[in-house]
């Protein structure tokens, strides 16, 4: 139990993180709630990771944006679900948001979009999914008996907020480039379950370059890179999609796209998936080649992102009756 203790009091938590980051564009940077050609889009992302080794650290997470109440303005909500290991320690974040994009001006070819996220979290701990000594009653393991067990807190919630910039440019008509930055947890919240105030969730800073190149009529080639540091923590991933686009009509997309990205000292990742008319879906499985090999025998996690986007509806065609002279 002393282990147990001293775990819960000293560990420093990291944030959710995605595989496919550029699927789930609320995980890295408020600005890009809003940026998407349409009325309203949702996202769904579902992530098993570590099933070889022991119990799946599985996420799920999902948001609603829309486009339709203010000018170039945009507001989202969402939800993000963690749960993890033996005592289902898990997080469950609330989060609404808003992004703003700056008035185009007429002889610039970029644009700015700015972004601000406020969450609710809860972390918990769950002690019924635990065996303690005290429940061995000399013979065998007994999960009626009290576990003998009293901490100050099984449960934190906490309020914070995020906040992100940024930069589209259309260098040519073939060369696309985004790049955005963000910074998480910027309250540094209490996160002890044993009231020790002195521990407390890292700022996180998220940084985004990624771009589109046409190399020929229909195929595309997309790479991205990105960063994030969360306090001593910081992972790269990076890597390139290469899409073909199967569209017969301008008004009903269908694209594969496959690629590999890495993530720096820890996996490599397959990623395939497809556009399909408002649908967007993608797979990806990591490779891990860390120093849990051992463990995982290469084996990582599996990652599903879906986005489903509802487009401006059609302005219908003004007639007008001339009169007969």
């Amino acid at each position: 139990m002393l282990l147990f203790c001293s775990f819960c009091d000293v560990i420093n938590a990291q944030d959710v993180h995605f595989t496919q980051w550029m699927h789930a564009p609320h995980t890295y940077s408020p600005s890009s709630i809003g940026d998407f050609d349409g009325e309203y889009r949702f996202h769904g992302n579902y992530r098993n990771q570590w099933s070889s080794v022991t119990v799946p650290f599985v996420t799920f997470a999902s948001m609603a944006e829309s486009n339709t109440v203010l000018k170039n303005i945009a507001f989202s909500g969402g939800i993000i679900y963690d749960i993890t290991g033996d005592s289902k320690f898990s997080t469950t974040q609330i989060n609404l948001g808003s992004g703003y994009k700056l008035p185009f001006i007429p002889d610039s070819l970029g644009k700015i979009r700015l972004g601000i996220q406020p969450t609710i979290t809860q972390k918990k701990i769950d002690l019924d999914a635990l065996k303690f000594d005290n429940q061995y009653n000399g013979f065998f393991y007994d999960g009626n008996l009290s576990n003998g067990e009293v901490l100050p807190r099984l449960s934190r919630w906490y309020f914070d907020f995020a906040v992100g910039i940024q930069y589209d440019l259309q260098l040519t008509k073939s060369v696309k480039v985004r790049t955005s930055f963000a910074g998480f947890n910027l309250l540094s919240p209490k996160q002890s379950f044993f009231n020790n105030n002195n521990i407390r969730l890292d700022r996180r800073l998220s940084l985004q370059i990624d771009g589109e190149y046409r190399l020929y009529g229909k195929i595309l080639l997309k790479p991205g890179v990105q960063f994030s540091k969360q306090g001593d923590y910081y992972a790269i991933n990076f890597g390139s999609f290469v899409s073909y686009d199967m569209s017969k009509s301008t008004y009903f997309k269908q694209a594969f796209f496959a690629g590999v990205y890495f993530r720096t000292v820890d996996s490599g990742d397959l990623i395939v998936g497809m556009d399909y008319d408002r649908w967007k879906a993608g797979v990806s499985y990591d490779i891990n080649y860390s120093g849990l090999v051992p463990a995982s025998n290469y084996r990582g996690g599996i990652e599903l992102a879906v986005i489903y986007i509802i487009p401006v509806p059609n302005r219908r065609p003004i007639y007008k009756v001339c009169p007969d002279y």
